[in-house]
């Protein structure tokens, strides 16, 4: 588990430092073509996130959670991102009670999709929205949105979000159950 973990951090890493690279465009001398700023828009695009949350189902126990995540993918504009994204995903409490398993860890693979709701050409703190579907490995589908805001630059900020998770869970037996829950996570994107 130790190796995974170790992999996961040197891909993360590796992955953010070649993000760095950027290439502007600027206009010759004389040159007849102007200068686009939106294309500098476009491109790669990668973030961290850690949050924790808890299903929020009302007569039962529920299942506080804890959560790493890396995202990366497509700039298009400032108001739509297209990514995939992996993480880690561990059950704190009443794992087995809940989902009927001492397994505490699962891995979520998904596609993601954010963007802005403002244009963050003259603001620094920007309201944006996201939303995330895929498979927690072993456990089942799950589907996330939520918003948040970026505090920073366009390529440079920490991000805040608060999500609604939706999220099947899968029992010894084979049959499966849907819990909801809410997440809040931090972390940086550029």
């Amino acid at each position: 588990m130790k190796k995974i973990f170790m992999l996961l951090a040197i891909f993360c890493v590796a992955c953010a430092a070649q993000a760095q690279d950027r290439v502007v465009k600027m206009p010759t001398e004389g040159s007849k073509v102007p200068f686009n700023p939106a294309e500098s828009d476009k491109g790669y695009w990668c973030s961290i996130e850690v949050g924790g949350g808890a299903t929020t189902m009302e007569g039962r126990k529920n299942l506080p959670m804890g959560e790493i995540v890396f995202s990366n993918g497509y700039r298009i504009n400032q108001f739509l991102k297209v990514g995939v994204g992996i993480g880690a995903l561990y059950y704190i409490a009443n794992n087995n009670e809940v989902r009927g398993t001492t397994r505490k860890l699962s891995m979520p693979l998904f596609a993601t999709l954010r963007g802005n709701f403002l244009n963050e050409d003259t603001r620094s703190v920007v309201p944006y929205w996201t939303a995330n579907v895929g498979a927690s490995l072993p456990d089942g589908l799950f589907l996330t949105p939520g918003v948040g805001l970026r505090v920073g630059e366009m390529r440079n900020a920490f991000i805040i979000n608060l999500n609604y998770t939706f999220r099947q869970l899968k029992m010894p037996a084979g049959e499966h159950k849907y819990y909801s829950g809410i997440m809040l996570k931090l972390g940086y994107e550029f």
